[in-house]
């Protein structure tokens, strides 16, 4: 019997100006330079922490660019830790218009699309945004997963709390509407951080075409249709009943602006971080720090580093003050 297999996945794709959607954390188009720049940069740290403490993982990039088209600092550290670099079409792409932003996120459905003809039922595959650290060796989640088909990160469960153009009522009415029959009390969860087991995969990619089918007609007549990843993942979840939060054990999106910060002391023993504020900010100093290495060489120094950079679980003044003094910068680029 063949051991299963552990795999570990992002992406990045790039949007055309026609497509182009807005990006709030960046303050940017998908099809600006300065966009492009930080997400070929954070895969640096991404795939250096997650690697050290997942050595036995096979790791995956996907992709709409070709090999060339990435940066040299990138290409050479995925020769080196065996990353797959896979170049996938975006098929699952909404209409223009669809939604203001991330308009890239149905990506994750031609990824699963692909990893359902190469992952085993056993298998494991993890799909992570790049904006992340890996902070502990993941198999207990990987564990969890193949015991209960998948691990989710549940974000939101407030009904009235308005998730990117819709709120959990309104997915209710939609699901219902989709299925006929009521659903149980939807949760959001969140496209970060998707945990599943190969055969869930596959579930995933048998009912996904009628699904999304179903939300093109939709937002014809309503305006609450499933305006990203995540919405269809939650609506997926209730009618494929692969509903949990394992992962909330594991993951936190912890958000260190100055307007909003929800990290508490104890946040940064969490296996992962979700930094989706800190692209531009710490994530892009530890790009510097790491980009001519492959592997952490001291593992107290670099979390002593990391966790300054990222304001993990503290902001300092001197951290501000150095992230307006590089977010200004980049401005100029």
């Amino acid at each position: 019997m063949n051991t299963p297999i552990n795999y570990i996945a992002t992406w990045f794709y790039k949007e055309s100006d026609n497509e182009a959607s807005f990006y709030p954390q960046l303050g940017g188009k998908g099809n600006s330079a300065l966009v492009h720049s930080i997400y070929m940069q954070i895969q640096i740290p991404f795939f250096i922490t997650f690697n050290y403490y997942n050595p036995e993982a096979v790791f995956y990039f996907f992709t709409n660019l070709k090999k060339t088209d990435l940066p040299p600092f990138l290409t050479r550290l995925f020769t080196k830790l065996n990353v797959h670099i896979i170049t996938i079409p975006y098929t699952c792409k909404p209409p223009k218009g669809w939604y203001k932003a991330w308009q890239n996120q149905f990506y994750l459905y031609d990824i699963l699309a692909y990893m359902g003809k190469h992952i085993n039922d056993s298998d494991t595959l993890l799909v992570c945004d790049a904006d992340c650290l890996c902070r502990k060796n993941l198999n207990p989640l990987m564990e969890q997963t193949r015991a209960n088909g998948s691990a989710l990160y549940e974000f939101i469960t407030d009904k009235n709390y308005n998730i990117n153009g819709i709120k959990l009522a309104q997915m209710e009415e939609f699901y219902e509407k989709c299925y006929q029959q009521k659903p149980q009390p939807l949760a959001y969860y969140g496209g970060e951080f998707i945990c599943l087991r190969g055969d869930t995969v596959k579930r995933i990619n048998q009912t996904f075409p009628d699904l999304w089918k179903f939300n093109l007609t939709y937002a014809k007549h309503h305006p609450n249709k499933l305006n990203e990843e995540a919405h269809v993942l939650s609506v997926l979840a209730e009618h494929l009943h692969f509903r949990n939060n394992i992962a909330n054990h594991y993951v936190k999106r912890m958000w260190t602006n100055p307007q909003f910060n929800n990290v508490e002391q104890g946040d940064e023993n969490y296996a992962v971080w979700h930094l989706p504020y800190e692209k531009k900010r710490g994530l892009y100093y530890l790009f510097h720090e790491l980009k001519n290495q492959t592997t952490i060489t001291n593992e107290t120094l670099f979390w002593k580093k990391a966790m300054h950079y990222v304001g993990i679980p503290h902001v300092s003044c001197t951290k501000r003050i150095k992230d307006r003094i590089t977010t200004l910068l980049m401005k100029l680029w």
